[in-house]
């Protein structure tokens, strides 16, 4: 007995066919000419990735894998949130590799303090007084990331009057201690300038000093930090370099002040 198939056979086999066709095509949408296995085309929009408030950048959740198990390396999301500490994550596109998050995104941040030079003669640190805190260097930076920074303190001394008034040559050095304290750890950078009587007498002849240092810093952390001057005694400048114009000068008018700079150098 001969069995007559329904007329809708043909095409059921048919959209089989195709079924199986589109999951081996490439797919373009807004496009009928795809250039891979996925080509978006678009003038003035653009693709909106799911968008997740991640923990840490070593968690992969919420994000999940809709077959079960881990989630794939290689799966893609826009993260939302802002967290701190040493796995921290920040706004941005994020790739799971396997074991973790990798931003997909060039992290850039430089912040320089500087001292003010407010009032005009700037800060004049006297022998006598012992340790004293320049003058608006007692801030506190909050990094951006997680990671490496470099830190540049730059430190500037000119020293004051030499004490005789006499036409007759004289030269004499005025001394002291910057530190630099940041995140438990003081820097000492020591200073020195010369100053010369010869009729004339010049005074502030300056003298530049830096450091540079590497700190691994954690995001969205306060680190206060201060910068201080000891001034050594001063023989041979007024008053010892105690009061009035035997005192150095750190930061005048037409000179580079002290200041420290913060630079991420991380990925």
């Amino acid at each position: 007995m001969k069995i007559k198939l329904p007329t809708l056979w043909p095409a059921f086999v048919a959209a089989l066919f195709l079924a199986s066709s589109v999951t081996y095509a490439q797919v373009g949408i807004n496009t009928t000419t795809p250039d891979g296995i996925l080509d978006v085309n678009g003038t003035n929009q653009g693709i909106v990735l799911p968008r997740i408030a991640l923990t840490s950048k070593i968690v992969q959740a919420p994000v999940q894998n809709p077959q079960g198990g881990a989630i794939v390396p290689g799966t893609v999301v826009y993260n939302t949130a802002t967290t701190s500490g040493i796995n921290a994550v920040f706004p941005g596109i994020y790739v799971w590799t396997g074991t973790e998050w990798q931003n997909k995104f060039t992290k850039k941040e430089t912040k320089i303090f500087k001292q003010p030079l407010n009032p005009p003669a700037g800060f004049r640190p006297s022998s006598g007084a012992g340790v004293e805190y320049i003058p608006g260097m007692n801030q506190t930076f909050t990094p951006k990331y997680s990671g490496p920074y470099k830190m540049e303190v730059s430190v500037n001394f000119g020293g004051g009057y030499l004490s005789d008034a006499s036409p007759q040559m004289d030269v004499a050095s005025q001394t002291g201690n910057f530190a630099f304290t940041i995140n438990g750890n003081t820097y000492n950078i020591p200073a020195k300038t010369n100053c010369t009587l010869f009729g004339t007498r010049y005074y502030a002849i300056w003298q530049q000093t830096f450091i540079i240092e590497y700190l691994n810093l954690s995001a969205n952390t306060a680190y206060p930090f201060n910068l201080t001057f000891d001034m050594d005694p001063a023989t041979g400048f007024e008053n010892s370099g105690n009061s009035g114009d035997g005192r150095g000068f750190i930061g005048i008018p037409d000179h580079v002040p002290c200041s420290v700079e913060f630079t991420y150098i991380g990925n």
